[in-house]
């Protein structure tokens, strides 16, 4: 089974694409802090598509905390300098909560309840 969750905040706000077949999508990373240490933290590379992108594009900011499912996905490529394969680690989002938003005053009034 390939399931993967994290929580984080964005590192930038995320901004949408479109694939040359004409497919919406959105790069983001999400800054995820180590368990055992506060003062570290993961950035995971993550990519949704269509309308969930149009979504997180819509929604999110940098600084805005998210929980996010997916999978992870694992490309390849070819370093033209060294000749040595480069893996690229990616978590293709299927969902995802939009948490905390720092750059909001106001509590969401569905939020308080």
């Amino acid at each position: 089974m390939n399931d993967i969750k994290i929580l984080g905040r964005l590192t930038d706000t995320p901004e949408i694409k479109r694939s040359a077949s004409g497919r919406d999508y959105a790069w983001f990373t999400v800054a995820v802090p180590r368990r055992n240490n506060k003062n570290e933290a993961d950035f995971i590379r993550c990519v949704a598509f269509d309308k969930l992108a149009a979504a997180i594009c819509q929604h999110c900011q940098k600084g805005r905390q998210v929980l996010a499912t997916g999978r992870l996905q694992i490309s390849t490529s070819m370093d033209e300098d060294t000749k040595r394969i480069r893996y690229h680690h990616t978590v293709v989002v299927g969902s995802i909560h939009f948490l905390h938003d720092p750059n909001r005053n106001v509590m969401d009034p569905a939020m308080a309840a």
